[in-house]
């Protein structure tokens, strides 16, 4: 037994050895399973920090996402159209239609033209015109010969359309034997003593020699218009005032409230049975003869603005498109005009679904680009002429639909300066939208 007491006490040392190392494996194992779980932690955290740091961003960025596209739809309804002006043009299209039909009646023994359909043209109407001053409507009235008389319409020497320098010639027609079913005497077949109990033709009232005389029309036209307006029971409750232009007239109408509205007449006739009017506009010449009744494709282009919008719907911004243009031209040569006719090819072209307000910036983007390039190219070819995107329900005379369209840049192709002047204003108008786009203004 004692024998054995040297082999228990090595035994015994050797198992508390063991035990020893076993227990310091298990301290050191617990030790690193902490730090391997502080780790897992620690990275665990930067994980989370730097998830919540990205959704944080995304926030952000998300956030000045909706507040651009907020400040674009802001801008963009800023130049929205403008319904009150619109019903408001719809009440004066309907007043100026009663003072025609009153007109009718008061030419109705005389020789006079007779004053037919009335259109509404020009941006007031259309929505896209900027608030200048006072309001102004402009209106087209079509004229039409008295019995007796007939137009021929002389369409002038020059080729380049619309023409400028067209006339209106009247001449008499034989009417022997219709004598009892229109009320008058024959001017070609009857004696100068009978004709003298007659009214006289229109040639010794508003023409100068044989041709329709723009600036007698004009002055005829207002004094039959203040004539009818007091036999229109409104007229008890506004004040009409007539200023004579030239070419044209004027009706201040100021109703009870004081606020004047401005209605500018102008007149044409019609070109066979088609959207084309020889009217008395001013010509682009520097002197205009009071004979001369340029072409106008303004009812044409009214035409087809409505036909835009009976498809494109009630949505569609097109008309704010051609507003903003109008802001951001303020201060440089380019004409409203102009960048309404560059606004006319690009409907032809992009899908009326695409011009809803939310497409506000991507086609103010378009129209500045196709103007940028047709001012690279000198050219910008006026749109009904020579254009078959045009819609077959506006009529248009033949040679318009197989011209060669004009180009609307004559000026800038054949002056040099002009066309630097040109390329370095479509990027100012590129940096004025751009401006809009940020600041508002």
């Amino acid at each position: 037994m004692l024998a054995l007491l040297p082999s228990l006490k090595i035994m015994g040392v050797l198992c508390v050895f063991v035990l020893l190392f076993w227990l310091i494996w298990k301290i050191e194992k617990k030790f690193w399973e902490d730090q391997d779980n502080s780790d897992e932690e620690s990275c665990s955290r930067e994980e989370e920090q730097e998830q919540e740091e990205q959704q944080e961003q995304e926030a952000e960025e998300q956030e000045e996402k909706e507040v651009k596209v907020q400040d674009e739809q802001n801008d963009s309804e800023s130049f929205g159209p403008n319904a009150d002006l619109k019903e408001l043009g719809d009440s004066l299209l309907y007043l100026v239609n009663i003072l025609i039909d009153i007109a009718q009646n008061v030419v109705l023994d005389t020789f006079f033209p007779v004053p037919e359909q009335s259109f509404v043209v020009g941006s007031t109407y259309e929505g896209w015109g900027l608030p200048v001053g006072e309001t102004v409507f402009r209106f087209l009235v079509s004229l039409k010969p008295r019995r007796g008389h007939i137009f021929q319409l002389e369409l002038g020497t020059t080729r380049e359309l619309p023409i400028q320098n067209s006339r209106i010639r009247v001449e008499l027609k034989c009417t022997c034997g219709q004598e009892q079913d229109l009320k008058m005497l024959c001017f070609l077949r009857t004696s100068a003593d009978e004709l003298r109990n007659q009214q006289p033709s229109l040639l010794y009232t508003l023409c100068s020699g044989p041709y329709l005389d723009v600036e007698k029309t004009a002055r005829w036209f207002g004094a039959v218009l203040k004539n009818a307006w007091k036999c229109v029971p409104l007229s008890a409750a506004c004040r009409l005032n007539v200023v004579h232009f030239k070419r044209s007239c004027r009706f201040q109408l100021t109703p009870m409230i004081q606020r004047t509205f401005l209605i500018d007449v102008m007149f044409g006739v019609q070109q066979a049975d088609t959207d084309i009017f020889l009217s008395s506009q001013e010509s682009e010449a520097a002197y205009t003869p009071s004979t001369a009744w340029p072409q106008t494709c303004a009812v044409a282009e009214a035409k087809f603005f409505k036909h835009v919008a009976a498809r494109a719907g009630e949505d569609s911004f097109h008309l704010g498109c051609l507003k903003a243009c109008a802001y951001i031209l303020v201060g440089y040569n380019f004409s409203p005009y102009e960048l309404k006719t560059v606004l006319m090819h690009l409907l032809t072209a992009i899908p009326v679904e695409c011009w809803s307000q939310s497409y506000f910036v991507q086609r103010m983007e378009d129209i500045l680009h196709y103007l940028r390039c047709c001012v690279e190219e000198k050219r910008l070819d006026h749109f009904p002429i020579g254009n078959k995107a045009v819609p077959a329900e506006i009529i248009l005379p033949w040679e318009f639909r197989v011209s060669v369209p004009p180009s609307l840049f004559q000026r800038v192709a054949r002056d040099p300066d002009r066309h630097e002047q040109a390329l370095y204003e479509t990027e100012m108008l590129r940096d004025r939208f751009k401006t809009l786009l940020t600041s508002g203004k």
